[in-house]
């Protein structure tokens, strides 16, 4: 990627430039391919921010608009601009199989989170935004980089209150669009792009986060991604990708890592599956990409089962320069990008917000039998099988046993909790404690498990994303409270934004270095293969260790032989 010559700046520059061109209020930043006026947001709406005002730059292309002959291409770059382009909007969301939008508002609190701010959806999608508190080319911050959840078929980088963290810390925040769903994950056949497209756009704003963040306040040497959900499993396989060593510094992942479906480079069983859905030919394939290129985006992202979990809709190309193996073959190999990492779950994966992906008949019961708990397995260990390599016929018996016994066999009630548990444990806990330790010989690795959920004792899918983001340190119109958080999750919260950025800034949530304000926090313990330590992240976070031990050991060991995997299992004295 080309540099424009002599477009550096500091933020007497950028003072300048702004007064020179009339622009009140906004401020103007050079980047590689033109400057981008941004806004000054005072953070009057957030309890005890520590800036008063932060910059936002929103809508920044970082690559070419995705369509016509570039749709399921690499990413290209964005074409330059004269004068100043204006950054004080979101670009389009990129084209998804669903809309949040659309749903009922369960509860207010969601709207800071998951529901759209930006104004369109439309091909034209990769953009990316920046919050900083100093736009100083000197400032050297730890820049974090989101990745947005969504399953890999639905989300937006601008969803999320990145500004809030921003006003309490000493860093710049960065979130990101990606391609999603069909548009993003389809197989082809092209070496250079066999697939994976969405991953490798991600890969391309970090090109630009190299080549441009200096000029917003970031350090190009200190640059973590983060994401949560399919966020996160973004950020495993980047950090598993050689095609993305170099590209940033440190991770975190939360709630999912790595256990996405896959396809073997070659394999056009999706694609040609896509193409009979849109009346395209499969006999050709040059006239069947060609067909599918002339298709709507809209057509080629609601073409998707809505039988199947979200989960089973998209996959990732195994066996080319993106992913040469599998995840899970990387994960045991150790053939992981050296870099720090910070990895966590939630207590009740499978609450509220997930049991709508398994279908209607999961949200209209909270009973199950156990007929009900045998026949529904095999479609949910699907993707078990497909990351392992397997049958997952052969699982269904084991993984009954495991959680069925003679205290739970006659209560329905119990029956589809310990159904929904397993949910849990297999895709989102388990795979997490394999990918520590895959990091950890090589690498600071910290894990966590979050337990605190307003109002209930168990933490749902995404609950943590409030706390991370600063959803309860809002104030109203009133000055008042926004949302109704106890005084312990507000102290959660900032105990949350210390973690990350600390880690972000130092690569140690303990570490305070650099840091805009000091707390007392309970000591994080860094995770090592045979103490197996993590925090217990709630109102009275605690260490621990060898979280579910038994019920690890069955998905990270029992389970794999189950599959025909060769499992080792240290001596004590090579942990």
């Amino acid at each position: 990627m080309g540099r424009r010559a002599g477009k550096t700046s500091g933020v007497g520059d950028v003072v300048v430039l702004a007064a020179l061109l009339g622009l009140a209020g906004g401020v103007v930043v050079p980047t590689t391919y033109g400057d981008v006026n941004g806004a000054e947001l005072p953070t009057s709406f957030i309890g005890g921010a520590v800036f008063d005002r932060i910059y936002t730059f929103k809508g920044i292309p970082y690559a070419a608009p995705p369509v016509g002959d570039l749709r399921w291409r690499p990413p290209q770059d964005p074409s330059s601009w004269t004068g100043v382009r204006d950054a004080s909007e979101f670009g389009n969301r990129c084209p998804q199989i669903f809309n949040p939008d659309d749903v009922p508002l369960i509860d207010p609190i969601w709207a800071e989170t998951i529901f759209f701010h930006s104004k369109a959806e439309g091909e034209d999608c990769l953009f990316l935004n920046v919050y900083t508190p100093k736009v100083d080319a000197t400032a050297n911050l730890p820049v974090m980089v989101w990745l947005h959840g969504g399953g890999l078929i639905g989300g937006s980088g601008d969803t999320y209150p990145a500004e809030i963290p921003t006003a309490f810390h000493n860093v710049v925040m960065v979130t990101v669009n990606y391609r999603l769903s069909n548009l993003g994950f389809m197989p082809t056949l092209d070496d250079d792009s066999p697939g994976n497209f969405g991953l490798v756009d991600v890969m391309k704003s970090l090109e630009w986060v190299q080549g441009n963040i200096r000029n917003f306040g970031g350090d190009p040497d200190r640059v973590t991604i983060f994401g949560e959900s399919g966020g996160a499993w973004a950020v495993s396989l980047l950090v598993m990708s050689p095609m993305a060593t170099g590209l940033f510094h440190r991770a975190i992942s939360q709630s999912g890592v790595a256990g996405v479906q896959s396809s073997q480079k070659g394999d056009l069983t999706r694609t040609e599956t896509l193409a009979r859905g849109l009346n395209c030919t499969t006999a050709s394939y040059d006239d069947m990409m060609s067909c599918l290129r002339g298709k709507s985006s809209q057509e080629i992202t609601k073409t998707l089962d809505p039988n199947l979990a979200f989960m089973m809709n998209v996959s990732v190309v195994v066996g080319g320069s993106f992913l040469p193996e599998s995840p899970w073959d990387m994960m045991h190999k150790k053939q992981v990008n050296k870099v720090d990492y910070l990895l966590g779950t939630n207590n009740d994966e499978f609450g509220f917000c997930m049991v709508g992906v398994l279908g209607p008949a999961f949200m209209t019961t909270d009973e199950m039998t156990r007929t009900e708990f045998e026949d529904n397995l095999p479609n949910h260990l699907l993707w078990v099988a497909d990351y392992l390599g397997g049958r997952p016929s052969a699982l269904v018996k084991p993984v009954t046993d495991q959680y069925l016994d003679t205290d739970t066999a006659d209560d329905p009630v119990a029956t589809r909790g310990r159904y929904l548990q397993h949910l849990t444990d297999s895709w989102f806990t388990a795979p997490t404690p394999t990918l520590s330790e895959s990091t950890s010989t090589s690498s600071k690795t910290h894990t966590s498990y979050f337990t605190t959920r307003p109002a209930r004792v168990r933490a749902d899918h995404a609950d943590d994303l409030w706390y991370l983001f600063g959803v309860p340190l809002m104030r109203d119109e009133n000055a008042a409270w926004k949302y109704n958080f106890s005084e312990e999750e507000r102290e959660l919260s900032l105990d949350m934004m210390a973690y990350w950025v600390n880690f972000a800034a130092n690569g140690d949530p303990n570490d305070f270095s650099g840091a805009a304000r000091m707390r007392d926090l309970a000591k994080w313990p860094r995770h090592t293969p045979s103490g197996q330590e993590y925090l217990r992240l709630n109102v009275t976070s605690s260490a621990d260790v060898r979280l579910r031990e038994s019920r690890m050991k069955f998905w990270n060991e029992e389970v794999p032989r189950l599959m025909g995997k060769k499992i080792r299992t240290a001596r004590p004295d090579e942990l």
